[in-house]
């Protein structure tokens, strides 16, 4: 039995991603593919969230009042939300066995259908109860195609990459978030000028539309791109050996305590985000007097931070340590916890961008290195498993951040206290987690 394919090793002391010897295909090329690619993602992903904060209550949920029928838009996000382990399994599954471009090209194809669906379904004027019923199981489908697509792409750029910039080309995924988001809202900002009868009538329709175009230049660009050189070496030592126990087999049995640390440290990242971006562009809304523009404005700024900032961060964490750096972000969100409700109820609109710009700032140092640092915790044979199924996970249990937070905004007398303490408790979490795990001998995070 070779190394990579030990209990021990599925542990992640495996050679970091970026260390084997096969020749690599431009690094550029590969980290500018997987940017392209995560930013169609994640524009498909952002314009989702911003509807669900924004549209989706009158569109979808018009009889169950503006509070309750917030609260039920962002429940779709956690529901739909669901099938994001499984596509990390199934993904991840055709990623290590098949190859990871594979696995890129199918997300990528399955996203821009869902996405697609979403803005030709009818509302609940028209359909009724299957209207919701309807963007609930499309919500689901484009789940899946998430979560095979982020841990995918990380790797893709990592095990193209220069030993010394791994960080630095594996934050261009991250970036692509950034971009993605930046798309998401930016186009949200221009269809809400319409105005909120039209953008509830028609207009945020299209946003969901403009995806096919975004979808097609994004396959193309994939489909040009190499296998990754490590992929290949991990399928040929296996093919010496008896027959390997499906990925997700690996690492549930092997790799347990990795994978729970992997993703309780990823929690702050995602969950985070959704408080961030969803939570406080309802908050703006509902509570503060901002309009739908405006809000979706500053989630506009805030994207230009990851978009600036992500290589920035990651460079630094390629300087002085990947470990170090994913520390210090993540313990910037018990930092700013309160001071972005306190911008934010300035009730001006610099207020607000610095309401989201501050935290977003903190969550991009943690997110820019993380992909990078966690997916050296996993084996190659079982790497874009374990690196998918952490990320879903914690993606998972952060899609019900929204709603968890609009529950406690409500039952404690509109009071954003709450909400601030989890937003804290999220990243003493995954402070911990981080902490917990020991790199393994011969490796450096």
């Amino acid at each position: 039995m070779t190394a990579a394919a030990s209990p021990e090793n599925a542990e992640g002391s495996a050679p970091p991603p970026g260390d084997a010897s096969p020749r690599r295909a431009n690094p550029w090329k590969v980290a500018g593919a997987s940017l392209i690619g995560t930013s169609v993602e994640w524009y498909d992903f952002g314009i989702y969230a911003t509807a669900s904060a924004l549209v989706f209550p009158d569109l979808f949920f018009p009889d169950a009042g503006p509070a309750f029928g917030t609260l039920l838009s962002f429940t779709t996000l956690f529901v739909g939300s669901l099938g994001r382990p499984l596509g990390a399994i199934i993904f991840g599954h055709i990623g290590d066995r098949y190859g990871r471009k594979k696995a890129l090209i199918w997300s990528m194809l399955l996203m821009g259908v869902a996405t697609v669906a979403v803005g030709l379904l009818p509302g609940y004027a028209t359909l009724g109860v299957a209207a919701p019923v309807l963007l609930v199981l499309i919500r689901m489908t484009q789940s899946l195609a998430v979560g095979g697509e982020w841990g995918g792409a990380v790797l893709f750029a990592v095990e193209h990459a220069p030993p010394r910039r791994r960080a630095f080309f594996g934050s261009f995924p991250q970036v692509g978030d950034g971009v993605g988001y930046f798309l998401s809202t930016g186009v949200f900002s221009l269809v809400a000028l319409f105005g909120h009868d039209a953008l509830v009538d028609w207009a945020w329709r299209v946003p969901f539309l403009l995806s096919a175009v975004l979808v097609l230049l994004g396959l193309v660009i994939r489909s040009s791109i190499e296998e990754s050189p490590e992929f290949e070496a991990a399928r040929a030592a296996e093919e010496s050996e008896a027959k390997q126990a499906a990925p997700v087999v690996g690492v549930v049995r092997d790799a347990w305590r990795t994978w729970l640390l992997a993703t309780g440290a990823f929690l702050i990242t995602v969950g985070g985000y959704y408080v961030i971006v969803t939570f406080m562009s309802t908050y703006a809304v509902g509570q503060l007097g901002f309009s739908e523009s405006e809000a979706a404005g500053a989630g506009t700024a805030a994207s230009v931070v990851v978009i600036v900032c992500t290589p920035l961060a990651a460079l630094a964490a390629d300087r002085f340590g990947m470990r170090r750096l994913t520390l210090a972000g993540i313990l910037l969100h018990l930092v700013v916890a309160f001071p972005m409700f306190w911008l934010a109820d300035t009730r001006t609109l610099g207020g607000l961008w610095a309401a989201m710009c501050l935290p977003m700032l903190a969550s991009t140092i943690a997110y820019a290195s993380i992909g990078t640092l966690l997916s050296g915790w996993f084996a190659p044979r079982v790497r874009y498993t374990g690196l998918s199924m952490s990320f879903q996970l914690a993606g998972l249990i952060g899609s019900a951040a929204p709603s968890a937070a609009t529950w406690l905004f409500t039952t404690t007398g509109n009071s954003w206290t709450p909400v601030a303490l989890a937003f804290a408790a999220m990243a003493a979490l995954s402070a911990v987690c981080l902490v917990l795990h020991r790199p393994a001998r011969g490796t450096s995070e």
